[in-house]
């Protein structure tokens, strides 16, 4: 691989290492700051790394494809995958939610003859799965780097109003992007679908880890415990995941909460009012993750940050399951895709701008 190709795949570890090095120049890192890293979100994007990729190897998720034939027609057969990228990211991240239903959406819509809503279906999905993820912790790297400085009733206490608000703005999306197309029927091509492989013990397996995570992330296991276990188990029964996880995310996260530590003295002056809607701002340009990292250890509310970077993840193509989804969409799909996306995720965070203003 060339560095250009290395730096274009591993872009977020590589600016996050680039960024804590520079901050090294404001303050130098101590022992004691290092040990007081939210060391719990760490464990849990650590164990969700091994979860998803396990989830990934053992193909899952590609079973729901033999459930699709129920569906007739273009809306309810949208209404499926939205429904289940709703339900599913919440414990596995709204991330892997849209690599994993994205493809197959797309790969029935082929097998269907109707390609052409490609880009109206990649938008609900990628907005179904933003908005289910987030009321838990395992929802988004930025929730599970935030979720132990609330503690789990707070948690969902802040979360719970977002996630509720947005199941109408989902549905709503629907009919927005089909129009007229919402009544049609779909065409089913008589061919017998891929049978899909897996190992049933090891996805049972990789089930139970992911039912695990979140049952630990409301404080049931303690995350030390937890990740000790993972590692145990997957080094008995799967040693080959551990080459097949993706790693970027937890590097990333460790980079810029060390970052963020050392920046605290700027990040405390760039925040010292109007925090929530400064926060937004920076997750609208950035993302979610940065911005949860770098402010963390500021003295911002933590409440009004996990707030702020929910909201500002919808209503921009940089959160990174749009980022994702634009690179899913075949090239011709990807204008049309990030025009309709972005009136639905406008509509969401419209929504999300009104709730907040209703708890705070």
């Amino acid at each position: 691989m060339s560095i250009k190709g290395f730096l274009k795949a591993h872009l977020l570890p590589v600016v996050s290492l680039i960024l804590m090095l520079l901050s090294f120049f404001v303050s130098v890192p101590t022992g004691e700051m290092i040990v007081s890293l939210q060391w719990n979100g760490i464990a849990m994007v650590a164990v969700m790394t091994m979860v998803v990729a396990g989830l990934k190897k053992e193909r899952v998720v590609e079973g729901i494809g033999k459930a699709v034939d129920a569906f007739s027609h273009t809306a309810s057969l949208l209404a499926f995958f939205a429904a289940f990228a709703f339900i599913l990211s919440p414990f596995i991240t709204s991330l892997f939610a849209v690599i994993a239903i994205l493809p197959i959406a797309i790969s029935i819509l082929k097998e269907k003859e109707r390609e052409e809503l490609t880009s109206s279906f990649a938008a609900v999905i990628t907005l179904a799965a933003i908005a289910g993820g987030t009321v838990f912790p395992g929802g988004s790297h930025h929730n599970m780097v935030l979720h132990t400085a609330l503690g789990e009733t707070s948690f969902l206490d802040t979360t719970l109003p977002y996630f509720i608000a947005s199941i109408p703005v989902v549905i709503l999306s629907i009919p927005i992007l089909l129009g007229k197309r919402i009544t049609e029927k779909t065409y089913i091509k008589d061919e017998e679908r891929e049978v899909v492989q897996g190992n049933k013990g090891m996805r049972m397996l990789y089930v139970c880890f992911a039912f695990i995570a979140f049952l630990t992330s409301f404080s049931l296991f303690k995350w030390v415990d937890i990740v000790i276990f993972t590692i145990a188990i997957l080094l008995v029964f799967d040693k080959e995941v551990f080459l097949k996880a993706d790693y970027s995310f937890l590097l990333s996260t460790i980079f810029l909460l060390i970052a963020g530590k050392c920046l605290s003295p700027i990040l405390n002056e760039l925040i010292a009012t109007g925090e929530m809607w400064k926060s937004i701002v920076l997750t609208e340009l950035v993302g979610g993750l940065p911005v949860s990292a770098l402010l963390t250890s500021t003295g911002i509310n933590q409440r009004i940050l996990l707030q702020s970077v929910n909201i500002g993840s919808v209503g921009t193509l940089l959160s990174l399951p749009a980022l994702t989804a634009l690179k899913i969409v075949r090239k011709e799909h990807r204008k049309a895709f990030a025009v309709k996306y972005s009136i639905i995720s406008v509509l969401l965070l419209a929504v999300f701008i009104i709730v907040s203003v209703f708890i705070n």
